[in-house]
């Protein structure tokens, strides 16, 4: 049995923690979107090969460490969840919480896009799910 949206959400998070390239491309759509929060200076990605890279180019400065997926919503084609982590700089040592809001949508059981927020509610209004209690 394939497994359900929050379970593909969590296994791909899992694959890019530990760098597994081909468990991350399983789970994700090859035209997969990934659009930045707005202060990004990059807008919208398209590709598993360009997000990939993105996800990994981003990730280079900080110690590894797991992404935290909490206050979980779904609907039939999207995930709303809170991703939290705890980064500390290679080099600098310094410490900086990450605390965003990302909508994950699907098709055929494969994440199509991940677009972040910063707030919880404007990532249930864009996934449609505002009415959803949490």
């Amino acid at each position: 049995m394939a497994p359900g949206k929050i379970e593909t959400v969590g296994e791909a998070f899992a694959a890019f923690e530990r760098r597994d390239k081909e468990g991350w491309e399983a789970l994700t759509d090859p035209q997969v979107e990934f659009v930045p929060i707005g202060d990004w200076p990059e807008s919208e990605l398209q590709g598993r090969e360009g997000v990939w890279d993105f996800m990994i180019g981003i990730e280079e400065p900080w110690e590894p460490g797991r992404f935290e997926l909490e206050e979980i919503t779904e609907d039939d084609d999207h995930v709303a969840a809170r991703m939290r982590r705890n980064l500390r700089g290679k080099g600098s040592g310094i410490e900086v919480e990450y605390d965003y809001w990302v909508v994950f949508s699907f098709r055929d059981g494969k994440v199509t896009r991940a677009e972040w927020f910063e707030g919880r509610e404007d990532a249930l209004e864009a996934a449609g799910l505002a009415d959803q209690p949490g």
